[in-house]
């Protein structure tokens, strides 16, 4: 007996989509080539879950120029990353 299993895919085109699968947006910056990782629900905490991940403006921390590409990746939770991941902290008052 053979079973036929259809999968539809789907592109990650907006920030939630992104946060929704718990993925990495990966900022490179075209000046000086400095590249960072954010946590997608962390971006979608600050610009909202609606917004495309290409209209999403980042500026590098090292030049202060404008980013030149930011992508989702996936990464597997048993094997994560060896890159440093910046997170968005809390400020005590």
């Amino acid at each position: 007996m053979f079973f036929i299993c259809s999968i539809m895919t789907r592109t990650i085109d907006t920030i939630g989509r992104a946060a929704r699968h718990d993925m990495l947006i990966r900022i490179e910056c075209g000046h000086c080539h400095h590249v960072g990782h954010h946590r997608a629900y962390e971006v979608a905490k600050v610009v909202g879950m609606g917004r495309s991940i290409e209209s999403i403006r980042f500026v590098c921390s090292r030049c202060k120029t404008p980013a030149r590409k930011a992508v989702p990746i996936e990464f597997d939770r048993d094997r994560p990353p060896k890159v440093a991941v910046w997170v968005q902290m809390e400020l005590k008052r």
